[in-house]
């Protein structure tokens, strides 16, 4: 009998009980929305930290370095072969340079130029002032929506330090239950003289 019994237990290992699949969309939504909210205050920790680090503010620690070293060995014997030559041009960059780097020089322009969508946006007009971003924030807003706040070093193009956009959801969920994009607004740039890259 308990033989039996483990046979069918065993056989409902990995199985879904249905009950998330069965939740109202609407219910799901909301639920998926909380779960990115806690994670997002649990993770800024984290944030914190790259800042400081992209910055040159604070190194990372040894066994930070030997666990990413792991990591980039690896994902490198899943790299395709045609982005071999790419990743040989950025070591024979690093490897140029002599004097010492502080922080981590274009991080958040390298970051969004791996991002395929969005770097398909992303004009060479657009890069030599992306090169000043220090660091990305997002928070979430009481309405549906969320904002992002991009934060600069003094550069040539713009006085602001820091620029957010802003996007709202419809207060009505869409068909399936999803959050709908109803519009975005920014923050008015103040371009210094003949700077302006738009």
């Amino acid at each position: 009998l308990v033989s039996l019994l483990q046979g069918k237990l065993d056989s409902l290992v990995g199985k879904s009980s249905g009950y998330i699949e069965n939740l109202p969309e609407e219910v799901k939504d909301q639920d998926i929305l909380a779960l990115e909210k806690k994670y997002l205050e649990l993770y800024r920790p984290l944030y914190e930290k790259r800042l400081k680090v992209v910055r040159g503010e604070c190194e990372p620690t040894k066994e930070e370095i030997e666990i990413g070293a792991t990591l980039d060995e690896e994902q490198q014997t899943e790299i395709e072969e045609n982005a071999q030559p790419e990743k040989n041009k950025v070591q024979e960059n690093k490897e140029s340079k002599k004097e010492p780097v502080k922080g981590i020089p274009e991080f958040w322009l390298t970051a969004m130029k791996n991002l395929g969508t969005i770097a398909e946006i992303i004009t060479d007009r657009d890069e030599e002032a992306l090169k000043h971003l220090i660091d990305i924030r997002m928070s979430y807003l009481e309405k549906p929506g969320f904002q992002l706040e991009f934060e600069f070093e003094e550069n040539r193009f713009f006085k602001n330090k820091t620029l957010t956009k802003t996007y709202y959801y419809q207060d009505d969920p869409g068909y399936g239950g999803d959050f709908v994009y109803d519009h975005a607004e920014g923050t008015d740039i103040d371009w210094k003289e003949g700077e302006d890259l738009t």
